[in-house]
């Protein structure tokens, strides 16, 4: 007997998450860099030793947020590309933009 092998099929559309993601990030990324160096420039009075924990808790997680969006984005990128995995990565993509995104009310609550 001859047994065919069959292969999963391509996804012709596998780039289309990644580069939409990737064009979010960019737009992100001006706004989140806006409000990150504005909100640096408002804490600067405090000095590094004397900022509250509600002043220094989101400067901190501002850029690994964003970096985390960045790294699920790229993820999303090096997917087989599978049909079988296009769920996946288009999930992936989209809570890389949501975290990237979440940097912006992350810093608007800063206060002293």
């Amino acid at each position: 007997m001859n047994t065919l092998s069959v292969r999963p099929q391509r996804d012709p559309w596998w780039w289309l998450p990644p580069l939409l993601g990737a064009a979010a990030l960019g737009s992100l990324f001006l706004v989140d860099f806006f409000f990150y160096s504005f909100s640096v420039m408002y804490t600067d009075s405090c000095g590094p030793d004397h900022c509250p924990a509600s002043v220094t808790v989101p400067l901190s997680a501002a850029p690994v947020l964003y970096g985390a969006g960045i790294l699920l984005v790229l993820l999303s990128a090096l997917l087989p590309w599978r049909l079988t995995v296009r769920p996946t990565r288009i999930a992936l993509a989209a809570t890389g933009v949501a975290s990237a995104a979440a940097v912006v009310p992350v810093l608007l609550v800063i206060h002293r």
